[in-house]
């Protein structure tokens, strides 16, 4: 036999008065008083039959049973919350949230979204440009993001875009001046703060000996390094889908073709649970098979890394 649901707004007044752990406070947050509270919290245990919570005078704290219920309680309010701004976005706002960092925004995504466009007139893509991860059960205005990293995410689905490779770029002017990777010497080595050490990785994987040569931090958004790059101010390290168009275009170079396997990849995320649903999974098939298509044929400006 089925076993009947307990009250649904007890266990709501239960999860309330479990975070506080006082029932006063409870009664705040819930705009009841705090003998409302103490009733439904009887109710649910007397319906559940075990004590949740043990009072000592004016100290309250969770039972086992009390503790146990709360990570299930939680759990299930989690999923409604989530499911309930889905059918909000659904009737309100009509388009797909993308989290990514401001330079793949700017540098690669957005001026290939018309295309995406075309093809799924339907779907509206809105791009939310931040360095911060998105936490998909907090962050409810966000569908799915484009990350950055070495893949090791918790509770999210994860599609690696493309086998990334780093490699030096600079202006054509100042490729001139570069004729072996010893004359980096000479030069101011741009990087963006999370990622100091790539250059390093870089050296190592191509057997070249920076430790003698300044690095410049200029800020924490590798699209400023790139810019600066543009401009003849010095090296940057890039990674292939950033600079695919600029390489193509001519207004970045690479000074020599001895790209390095990166540590870190960009990579499609969002909710396992979201994974079916039909705009989610067309945004997931188009950026793959863009990525893909973006760094074809760069090996021609880059070389090809060592296996």
């Amino acid at each position: 036999m089925q076993q009947a649901l307990p009250s649904l707004h007890a266990v709501k007044v239960f999860e309330v008065a479990a975070r506080h752990q006082n029932f006063s406070r409870a009664a705040e947050e819930l705009s009841v008083t705090q003998s409302a509270v103490s009733r439904q919290i009887q109710q649910l245990e007397a319906e559940l039959g075990q004590a949740l919570f043990e009072r000592n005078g004016p100290r309250l704290a969770l039972t086992r049973a009390g503790l146990e219920y709360l990570d299930v309680v939680q759990e299930g309010l989690a999923v409604i919350r989530q499911g309930t701004a889905r059918l909000f976005r659904a009737e309100c706002r009509p388009y797909l949230t993308v989290s990514t960092l401001p330079s793949l925004a700017t540098k690669w995504l957005v001026p290939r979204l018309g295309s995406f466009e075309r093809r799924y007139p339907k779907i509206h893509i809105r791009v939310a440009a931040s360095q911060e991860l998105v936490d998909f059960d907090v962050d409810f205005d966000v569908d799915t993001a484009i990350r950055y990293g070495g893949g090791r995410w918790a509770h999210v689905h994860i599609k690696q875009l493309v086998d990334e490779v780093l490699f030096p770029v600079c202006s054509p002017v100042l490729a001139t001046q570069l004729k072996r990777p010893e004359d980096l010497s000479k030069q101011r080595l741009l990087v963006d703060e999370p990622h100091v050490d790539q250059w390093q990785h870089w050296a190592q994987g191509a057997g070249v000996d920076i430790t003698s040569i300044p690095r410049d931090q200029l800020s924490d958004d590798s699209n400023i390094q790139l810019q600066a790059a543009m401009l003849g101010q010095g090296v940057a390290l890039a990674q292939s889908l950033l600079v695919s168009d600029d390489l193509r275009a001519g207004r970045l170079v690479c000074p020599f073709k001895i790209p390095v396997r990166s540590d870190f990849q960009y990579y499609f995320v969002c909710p396992p649970t979201r994974l079916k649903e039909q705009a989610i999974k067309a945004f997931a098939n188009w950026i793959s098979t863009t990525a893909k298509d973006s760094v074809a044929g760069l090996d021609r400006y880059v070389g090809t890394p060592k296996t």
